[in-house]
């Protein structure tokens, strides 16, 4: 999940554009959660290919059991969040 937000904030500075950009990191329902959100000139992800970034994040929550959504749209910045199984230790 750390990765994954680091990614996040990342391409945010280096594409978005944003001069506000919020992480938050959640646990519920035995799901461990980030989202990531900017204000920024955001992107239609149907259009846009993939980059490496985008993809070692969904490769990383993919290899958990979890899943990593994007929404954006031109003009509307951007939201990534994840959630993978929380994985209790005794």
């Amino acid at each position: 999940m750390y990765f994954c937000a680091l990614e996040a904030l990342h391409n945010t500075a280096k594409h978005a554009d944003a001069s506000r950009a919020s992480v938050r990191l959640s646990e519920s329902n035995a799901e461990l959660r980030f989202e990531v959100t900017d204000n920024g000139q955001g992107f239609d992800p149907s259009t846009m290919q993939q980059g490496t970034g985008l993809q070692a994040m969904a490769d990383r929550i993919d290899a958990l059991g979890g899943h990593v959504h994007i929404d954006s749209g031109p003009g509307q910045g951007t939201r990534i969040s994840g959630q993978v199984p929380a994985i209790a230790t005794t």
